[in-house]
């Protein structure tokens, strides 16, 4: 996956910092080129296909200025301290593949897109969470302009929930224990993994309604695994529920009824 080369690939370049920092690859003259970009956000599991993609569009605003090249390139300073931000130079060695999707005399458009679908070919742990996409763009008479955060993104590690009530039928204003778990993708090892020290929700959901009522929250222990206590006073539905966070994309377990005699 690119992203999966693209933190070691960039700490790499630092050296080529000094030859133009972000400061320094702003054209002096003004907002001659307006830079646009966006990066499609995903969520990763153990097997499921994933698509990465990226649009950049660069637009002259003077008169026989015209566009010379693009370039891109994903970067976060995720599992490497010392890296606290791209450069042109940067940018320029790594870029990505782009592709050519619109041009006119005074704009250009291009894209990438990676589309994998292999289960063995998952990125590394470390990669997860919020990306930056660095633009530079060069115009034909030699101007620089470069925008270090030109888009965001965030590539997440997938969750999956499960969680059962203890029972299936009580009476009404009795105890009612619902237990779950909570695993997540470990691309390093390919299995999945429990989630532990994460905040979910117990819900509940009236018979012949359809709104969801939170009941209870319980944080998951160190396996993923999860208990909460509540009170049942009618029949209905129950399930839990994870919101995810910066690295895990957010789950819903199943849905389990239970009868209120």
């Amino acid at each position: 996956m690119r992203l999966g080369i693209a933190v070691p690939a960039a700490a790499g370049a630092l050296a080529l910092a000094a030859v133009a920092t972000p400061g320094a690859a702003f054209a002096a003259s003004g907002p001659v080129v307006k830079i646009s970009a966006s990066a499609a956000s995903f969520t990763i599991g153990l097997s499921n296909p994933y698509t990465f993609q990226v649009t950049v569009n660069a637009t002259s605003t003077l008169n026989g200025v015209s566009i010379k090249s693009i370039k891109a390139e994903p970067w976060t300073a995720a599992g490497n301290p010392a890296f606290r931000g791209p450069s042109a130079s940067n940018v320029a060695q790594f870029s990505l593949g782009l592709k050519t999707l619109h041009r006119t005399a005074t704009s250009w458009t291009v894209g990438y897109t990676e589309h994998d679908s292999a289960a063995t070919n998952r990125p590394p742990n470390q990669i997860a969470g919020t990306w930056n996409l660095a633009v530079l763009v060069t115009t034909k008479d030699g101007r620089v302009f470069f925008d270090p955060n030109a888009a965001h993104f965030t590539a997440k590690r997938a969750d999956v929930l499960s969680a059962r009530p203890s029972v299936s039928s009580v009476r009404k204003g009795a105890a009612l224990t619902v237990k779950g778990q909570l695993n997540r993708a470990d691309w390093n090892k390919g299995v999945w993994a429990g989630n532990g020290g994460q905040w979910v929700r117990v819900q509940f959901r009236k018979a012949g309604t359809g709104t969801w009522v939170t009941e209870a929250y319980a944080k998951t222990a160190a396996n993923g695994s999860v208990s909460a206590s509540v009170r049942d006073y009618a029949t209905g539905s129950w399930r839990v529920v994870y919101n995810g966070n910066a690295v895990s994309a957010a789950a819903v377990s199943g849905v389990s009824t239970v009868t209120v005699k």
